[in-house]
């Protein structure tokens, strides 16, 4: 069991930094790194058409880091000069796509009666809502982002998220840790 938990949030993580990806590429939004796993040694890496993809040993996460995400710059292909819908939409892209596939398998663990896919719906839709938080670091926090660039404009905001992302990155990882946990620990109870 622990093993299927792990190999649904593994997919479920993947399929989220895809929708990005994917988001991200129809908005002509260069992709630096699209990243399973965080941290170094990197065990896996290639690099297609100015993207590199690569795979860490800490899989319980990924990433993908965009042309000036949180820069100021002057490029048509930098994340922070394409529109409002169109950063919204890579944005939200990762959380839609959880949260579909969340209702999806929950509808059908309840037709058939499947373990399986009432797990992988759980940890879909656990990880499409508590990434909508606004908290910096997870793809809710964007909206405010692009509230507060409209406000006071883009070399102040995107210099204050970047100090301030640094530090929640930790406590993120941290909450993603116990999140597994959690799972893990729900598991072991109903077993008992």
């Amino acid at each position: 069991m622990i093993f299927l938990i792990s190999i649904s949030i593994l997919i479920a993580i993947i399929l989220h930094e895809f929708a990005h990806l994917y988001a991200a590429k129809l908005c002509n939004c260069k992709v630096i790194i699209f990243s399973i796993g965080f941290f170094k040694p990197v065990i896996f890496k290639i690099k297609i058409k100015g993207t590199t993809y690569q795979l860490t040993p800490w899989i319980f996460g990924g990433y993908n880091e965009l042309k000036g995400e949180l820069d100021y710059n002057r490029s048509k292909y930098s994340f922070t000069n394409k529109t409002y819908r169109q950063k919204l939409f890579i944005s939200l892209a990762g959380v839609t796509v959880n949260i579909l596939l969340g209702i999806i398998f929950l509808f059908l663990s309840k037709l058939h009666y499947n373990e399986i896919f009432y797990i992988f719906g759980f940890i879909n839709l656990v990880l499409g809502i508590t990434n909508l938080i606004p908290i910096p670091c997870f793809d809710g926090s964007y909206p405010l982002l692009f509230l507060l660039e409209y406000k006071i404009g883009k070399k102040k905001c995107y210099s204050f998220m970047r100090k301030i992302n640094s530090v929640f990155f930790i406590i993120i990882n941290i909450f993603n840790i116990f999140c597994i946990l959690y799972l893990i620990g729900l598991w072991i109870w109903k077993i008992l």
